[in-house]
């Protein structure tokens, strides 16, 4: 996914609370199983890194290494604005 396109889409989703902003600080890095990536949507091969996050409600985002850095991007943007 381009970059341009995947920032909007997180973007969205972060605006929406799709994707909340809830980050706990426990973030587990991995080789990818397949699992769908929650912001491109795209699986997360086993050459690529998974972050697995789990939020403060319980919901566990798994993204991979690019699309978290966007999502944190997007979060600091948000939080920068409130």
């Amino acid at each position: 996914m381009e970059d341009i396109s995947l920032r909007a889409r997180v973007r969205r989703m972060v605006q929406t609370g799709e994707m909340p902003c809830e980050e706990t600080g426990k973030i587990w890095a991995g080789r990818g199983v397949g699992t769908h990536c929650a912001a491109c949507g795209y699986a997360i091969t086993p050459s690529e890194v998974e972050f697995e996050i789990t939020l403060t409600s319980g919901v566990e985002l798994r993204l991979h290494r690019g699309c978290h850095d966007v999502w944190r991007e997007e979060c600091e943007e948000l939080s920068a604005r409130d």
